[in-house]
């Protein structure tokens, strides 16, 4: 996760992880620790916010979830 949020964050944009598999309470817990972005996609390929900054992302984009 942390390689992820760096590339992010060098740059200079939001770094985004998708899984359809969903993620263990301890990935939670460190994507929130971070502000990493974390989306579960449904069996049609919806996406879902999972962390508060995937909230933060969609909310910012008029997605109102």
């Amino acid at each position: 996760m942390e390689c992820l949020w760096l590339s992010g964050l060098a740059a200079g944009l939001p770094a985004v992880h998708f899984a359809r598999a969903g993620y263990t309470a301890g990935a939670k817990e460190r994507a929130e620790g971070i502000g990493l972005a974390l989306f579960a996609l449904d069996a049609s390929g919806a996406a879902r916010p999972v962390s508060g900054a995937a909230g933060e992302l969609v909310r910012g984009a008029g997605g109102g979830a």
